[in-house]
């Protein structure tokens, strides 16, 4: 056994016999969760709302060894002001500069075509299948991904995105959950349920789509009991996959505003390790792990500024595990 959880990248190879990365798109949404009446988003939730690291072309002067930026704009929310013909420009750009990126990283490898930013099942019926069906046209993929929350997922968009199972491989629906604790969730404004949560799991699954649920550790009220909490709830919906990020401080979100007046402790490099063990013992061995730590270009994240890279802490992770015989799922 190569890591002592199901991991993402064995998991492709098997089911295809062959590499496969992502193109991570911004569609041009928004989220019903930043709208008027609502706190602006999560409290962790900036405005590229989780684009791609490539796409951000705006902030190419910017590296990922780049010092904190305080005052960088993250705040405004142009792309939601775009009309449809200029969102289906920019994913052809998007698309392109993908490709260019991942070829020139990734020579040969097979791509998936993959809405990351923001909500991307939040428009109308007509502009989503407009969006979609335009991006799937700009290649051969083998996977259509698409990010979006609970409560935007009606019986409509979830026919629709069904409706992609014959054109690629698979279809992926990114469910955010974040926390298993109801409190937690009203505690970072979410504005949906662990119940909600649950419910659409099962709708999407029914519909013959794959689910990976996005959970974050490190949330200051949560320990223990709060993490174990989650993996029951992940026991119980039991999606096909799961990626886990760490809490990450952004700058002009507010939790931002909260760690500059020292109200929140943010988990080190080894207390996510810990959680993170916590975590995968107690849930399902089949469930894939496809990713464990948040990717935040640094000069906009505030906290942790000396977390490791990825790839250390899967490394550090590994070890740990076979040091103590630890595997995924070892503790139900």
């Amino acid at each position: 056994m190569q890591y002592p959880w199901r991991d993402y990248k064995s998991f492709l190879l098997e089911r295809y016999g062959e590499k496969v990365y992502r193109i991570g798109l911004d569609g041009g949404f928004s989220c019903p969760n930043r709208g008027v009446g609502r706190l602006g988003g999560c409290i962790y939730c900036d405005a590229k709302g989780s684009s791609a690291v490539y796409q951000r072309k705006d902030e190419s002067g910017y590296t990922h060894k780049s010092a904190f930026v305080e005052d960088i704009d993250t705040t405004s929310d142009e792309s939601v002001c775009m009309s449809l013909e200029d969102r289906l420009g920019s994913i052809t750009r998007q698309v392109e500069r993908g490709k260019h990126f991942l070829d020139e990283r990734y020579p040969n490898s097979a791509k998936s075509i993959y809405f990351q930013a923001f909500t991307s099942t939040y428009d109308t019926l007509k502009t989503l299948r407009t969006l979609y069906d335009h991006a799937l046209r700009t290649g051969d993929y083998k996977e259509f991904i698409v990010s979006t929350r609970p409560d935007c997922l009606e019986d409509p968009v979830v026919d629709l995105l069904s409706s992609y199972r014959s054109k690629v491989a698979a279809v992926w629906v990114e469910l955010g959950l974040q926390s298993g604790n109801d409190a937690t969730l009203k505690w970072i404004g979410r504005g949906h349920s662990v119940n909600d949560f649950q419910t659409a799991c099962q709708r999407v699954k029914r519909a013959g789509l794959e689910v990976s649920a996005h959970i974050i550790l490190g949330f200051p009220q949560e320990h223990e009991l709060e993490i174990l909490n989650t993996a029951r709830v992940i026991n119980e919906s039991h999606p096909q996959a799961i990626k886990i990020h760490n809490l990450q401080v952004v700058a002009g979100t507010r939790l931002y505003r909260l760690y500059k007046q020292g109200e929140i402790h943010i988990a080190s490099f080894s207390e996510h390790l810990a959680n993170t063990m916590l975590l995968l013992r107690h849930i399902p061995s089949d469930i894939v792990i496809q990713r464990f730590v948040s990717d935040t270009p640094a000069h906009r994240l505030a906290a942790p500024r000396d977390f490791a890279d990825k790839n250390t802490f899967n490394i550090a992770l590994k070890r740990e595990m076979l040091r103590v015989g630890a595997f995924q799922g070892d503790a139900l």
